[in-house]
């Protein structure tokens, strides 16, 4: 039996809760609380158009449900979990509500992400990155760290958000029907954001996440290790002596790896490698320490790659075709960029 069309589903849960609320709501009071015409709820209803990813998230509020719920249909609410009675090492992710919505988003322009080949489970966090490393750099006409939210679109399909809206978090990964992708929060510090757009690359390869909602608790830190190990390779570092680096020297390997001093001393440590007399400096921060050696550092591309918002390139285009030809108000598209619909 095929599997049914996901935006029929989601028609589906909407009309389930609009019928189900306790407050008896009828399609003149939900188009009216969710600044929605009578018209667009009813075509929305009737499969005649589909519902944007925000008003999926207004009527979520008004039907007092789980906008994970109405996009995914996960029917676990956010709530926490006793430990105690799951026989599953898991716990609540309590972010799934904001990063369910570029889902909302896919769905609204009928756009699919493909599924992501998995790693093998006994792959250790060191080889698989030797092998993601090969995968993100081929066809690349410069290392994949200056720019890796697009390397991880082109050799995987994974899209990759940026986001200033919501609670805090530093990035999560999502897997759901046909879509997979990681949002990550928007931040000047592009050194830390490549650091957990890793680890979020290396939950889904090594099939971590496996839901909406959910997160694994690797008791080995396996995707910690496979980030600090994909951005800097152990014989790289090897070959360095660290003995003899200047803060010139520090400063450069921090920028051209992407990484922070902390994780630099991380990965060092991790591997029995000793810091030498230059570390002195990396006391005063990453970002000091580049400055100090490079004070144009900060108007880089490379810098500025995670303090806007951002969307795979392949939904932008979609949103805007269906703005073009009527299908979509442009209201999700607005929401993502964080930019009025005035000016899209």
């Amino acid at each position: 039996m095929e599997d049914e069309d996901p935006l029929d589903e989601i028609r589906l849960r909407v009309h389930d809760a609009m019928h189900s609320s306790p407050r008896g709501l009828n399609q003149s009071t939900v188009a009216r609380e969710t600044g929605m015409s009578t018209d667009a709820l009813s075509r929305s209803l009737n499969g005649q158009r589909n519902f944007s990813a925000s008003e999926l998230a207004r009527l979520a509020n008004v039907f007092e449900v789980s906008l994970g719920w109405l996009i995914t249909g996960d029917p676990r609410p956010d709530s926490f979990v006793d430990e105690s009675k799951d026989p599953l090492p898991w716990r609540r992710d309590q972010i799934a509500e904001t990063v369910a919505f570029p889902a909302g988003a896919y769905r609204e322009v009928g756009l699919d992400t493909g599924s992501v080949p998995l790693l093998d489970p006994d792959t250790t966090p060191e080889s698989a990155a030797g092998l993601v490393a090969e995968n993100l750099g081929r066809n690349l006409d410069r290392p994949f760290i200056h720019d890796l939210p697009a390397a991880i679109e082109e050799s995987y399909g994974i899209g990759v958000f940026v986001s200033a809206e919501g609670p805090d978090f530093d990035a999560r990964a999502m897997r759901v029907r046909g879509l997979t992708y990681i949002v990550v929060r928007a931040t000047g510090a592009w050194y830390q954001a490549n650091l957990v757009l890793a680890r979020e690359l290396g939950e889904l390869l090594s099939g971590g996440h496996l839901a909406i909602g959910l997160r694994s608790q690797h008791p080995d830190n396996w995707s910690n290790d496979f980030a600090l190990a994909l951005l800097m390779p152990a014989p790289r570092l090897r070959s360095i002596d660290w003995n003899r680096q200047t803060p010139r020297e520090l400063a450069e390997f921090l920028w051209e790896s992407g990484v922070s001093a902390k994780a630099l001393m991380r990965r060092l440590d991790g591997l029995g490698i000793p810091r030498g007399p230059a570390w002195v400096h990396a006391d005063e921060g990453t970002l000091q320490l580049l400055v100090w050696q490079d004070p144009d550092c900060l108007s880089h591309d490379r810098a500025r790659a995670y303090r806007s918002p951002r969307i795979p390139f392949d939904l932008f285009s979609a949103h805007l075709k269906g703005m073009r030809e009527g299908r979509v108000d442009g209201t999700s598209l607005a929401w993502m960029l964080d930019t009025p619909l005035a000016e899209l």
